[in-house]
This record gives C-alpha cells, structure tokens and sequence, in this order.
C-alpha cells in the first residue's frame, strides 16, 4: 500500500511524537489536517478549524497532562523537513516553508535574521506546522462539468487559509488533462509532489509539471517550449508575474489560479490580481469557504463586466 500524506508527515517527527499521533484512532487521524509543534509548549492536531492537544489518552481541548515539545523535537522535525541539507532550502526557508515529501507543506517560524529589508533566514524556530496534503479526486467535479458546458473557460479560485484551495486545484487540474494540455506551475511541489521527476499526486495524464521554478520564469518557459492550452498555479499575486500571466494571455493559452482572498470584494483589493480581472484575464471567480465548508464553493462570479481587454 502506497504510503499516505499522514505517514509523510509522521515521519517528519520525532519517535516519541510520533508514536502518539500512531495511537489515534483510523477515524481521527483521516481528519486531521494540521499538526503543530510549539517549542516546550504542547503538540497539538487541527481538525477542520478546532485544534486539539495530544496526551497519553488521546486529542483533548484541555492542556493539562499532555506532551510538551521538546527542544529535541523542534530539532528533528526542522531537518527532516530540509532532509539534513539546510543549504539546499535557503529559498525557502527565507519565506518560512518548505514542501515535503507526500506534499505536505511544512511551515516554520522563529527569529528572522535579516539581510537589508528582506528575510535571509530564520534562526530559533519557535513553531512548526505540517499541513497534511489532501488529494480528493471528487473535488470539484461538478463545477468541473460546469466548466465543460462553458468551454473550459480561465478561473480564479478564491478562498482564506485552509479553505482547500490546493486540493481543489489540484482535482481542477487532474480532471482538465483529460482533455486539454496543461502546464503545471508547481512553485513549492505542493501540487505535484515530484520526487526524482516522478509525480507522487495524480496530476492528469495531459499535464506537463514545473517544479521549483519562480512563477514568472516557468510561465515563459511553458509557452514557449511546451505549448500548453491552459496553465495552472497557485498562490498568484506576486509583484514580477504580471508580465508573464500577460505573455501566456496574449498567446492564447488560459489560465486557472488561486489566490488569498475571502471574499470578492477582498480579491478586488490584490493589485496584481485586480488588474488581470480589469484586464479580462478571468473569465469567471470562485470563492471557497472553511470549517464544514472547506474545499466547497460557497460563491461564484463571471468576471466580464469590465470592457478592457489584456492584449
């Protein structure tokens, strides 16, 4: 049997941390979504929006009589996460994350050590949190034949933290390369979690996957030497991609993002993704919601309204 997210992520941690989490029961542990360490506080799981804290006995809300992180633990997760090779993640340290292996994404905080105005890395973790990685081949299914009816038009997909907008890309995705070529901006390895050029999440069998590239290099690249129909990332918003999301527009090829963001007024309000709604980018906008609701549409939107074309 083909390793889960979970164990991915149990491996991460220490054995006596491990163990514990090993000790839940299958129902509780196919629903966590988070696991968090705090340094000489409490570990600790998410589910859905309530966090739990882990003892002996089992997930409780109390504190009291549960296992406190050790500075050993910080110490384990931190580099199994950057796989003993701390050089090799200087990027993405700088940027507080890292993707491991399974594609789960392993974010860290502590004491910034500064290089000018920017983060050159982060010394004195204090909390690390594992997102577990999620793949839902049903995700989206529906709006997915919504979007068949509609040929296949450009989306952005909208939604706060841990609302399942990975996951919802990611089904988007798997279920487009049934019929369109796709080239995958996979900047963190989230979507894809390649290892060694191999793709550990199903992906679709049309789609052609750049890992560790910067957004705005991989989309040129892709159009020109991949010629994709649709391309597809996440987290867009950065002040370099417009140019690039521009390129691929103007050569044809659509384009299925996500982006922070509660609600539509709150999408109007990311400059670079404002101004690519202005610019007709978007055919139609979705807002995910969180809790009960994660990973389910909860608004929609055509994004035509404004007559200015992007090319």
């Amino acid at each position: 049997m083909a390793k889960s997210k979970l164990n991915f992520a149990l491996s991460l941690l220490s054995p006596p941390a491990a163990e514990l989490l090993r000790s839940l029961t299958s129902a509780e542990k196919e629903r966590i979504n988070e696991i968090r360490l705090r340094r000489r506080r409490s570990l600790s799981v998410s589910i859905n929006d309530t966090e739990y804290f882990i003892s002996d006995t089992g997930m409780q809300l109390s504190h009291e009589n549960v296992y406190r992180v050790t500075d050993d633990d910080m110490i384990y997760t931190y580099r199994s996460a950057l796989k003993n090779s701390i050089h090799a993640f200087e990027r993405e340290i700088s940027e507080g994350y890292v993707t491991s292996d399974g594609g789960n994404r392993v974010g860290f905080c502590g004491r910034a050590v500064l290089n000018g105005k920017s983060i050159a890395s982060i010394d004195d973790i204090s909390s690390i949190n594992i997102r577990i990685a999620r793949e839902i081949d049903s995700c989206g299914d529906e709006f997915y034949r919504d979007l068949s009816l509609r040929d296949y038009p450009s989306l952005i997909i909208a939604g706060p933290p841990s609302s399942g907008k990975t996951t919802f890309l990611r089904s988007l995705c798997c279920k487009l390369s049934e019929k369109k070529r796709i080239a995958l901006i996979d900047e963190r390895n989230e979507l894809a979690a390649v290892s060694a050029g191999v793709a550990y999440n199903n992906v679709g069998s049309r789609t052609d996957i750049f890992t560790s590239y910067t957004k705005r290099a991989a989309i040129m690249i892709a159009v020109r030497v991949m010629s994709p129909q649709f391309i597809v990332c996440d987290e867009i918003g950065g002040s370099d991609e417009s140019e690039a999301f521009e390129y691929a527009i103007c050569s044809g090829v659509k384009l299925i993002a996500t982006c922070h963001a509660s609600s539509f007024a709150e999408l109007y309000e990311r400059p670079v993704v404002s101004e690519l709604i202005r610019r007709k980018a978007f055919d139609y906008a979705v807002i995910l919601g969180t809790g009960r609701d994660r990973g389910q549409i909860i608004g929609k939107k055509v994004m035509r309204e404004v007559p200015v074309s992007i090319c």
